[in-house]
């Protein structure tokens, strides 16, 4: 692992990755704000609709990596909404599985069209081979921050890279 100080070009990646995140993710809000949901409530949708249903608030807590509480508050707020329900886990009483309402699958597919549009709109600057070596390279980015979240690092993975 490089444990040089972090140079100006580092802080320079890092404002951008910081600052283009903060900015996509106003533009899903504003999207979204239609349907009354956060990009943050979308997160929780996105993953029973992709990653599948009936995980236990504790398993949706750990993929989405925020805090009890935090999920508490948007499964309260999809709830109330009409987007989700909460059902008891089969094994364990105590527990609650979480799922995606029928009805709201509509609503779902509809927001996922506008927020693709978005999406494209938002990459269009790149071209086709650009894109490609960003999906790598953000990848890369990616693989590296899941290591460090999760206290898996290791010495010989990524460096060359």
């Amino acid at each position: 692992m490089n444990k040089e100080p972090a140079t100006i070009s580092d802080e320079q990646i890092a404002r951008l990755f910081f600052d283009g995140t903060r900015m996509w993710r106003a533009q899903l809000n504003t999207v979204l704000a239609e349907y009354e949901l956060t990009a943050s409530a979308w997160s929780v949708i996105r993953v029973l609709r992709d990653e599948g249903q009936g995980k236990t608030q504790k398993e949706l807590a750990s993929e989405l990596g925020i805090e009890g509480p935090t999920l508490v508050k948007l499964l309260d707020s999809l709830e109330r909404l009409g987007w989700i329900e909460r059902r008891v886990a089969p094994t364990d009483r105590r527990a609650k599985t979480i799922w995606l309402i029928p009805d709201a699958m509509a609503q779902i597919k509809e927001a996922d069209l506008k927020l693709g549009t978005i999406r494209h709109e938002i990459v269009s600057v790149l071209e086709e081979k650009d894109r490609d070596e960003f999906i790598r390279l953000l990848s890369l980015v990616r693989h590296k921050l899941e290591q460090m979240c999760h206290g898996t690092e290791s010495d010989d993975e990524g460096d060359d890279e």
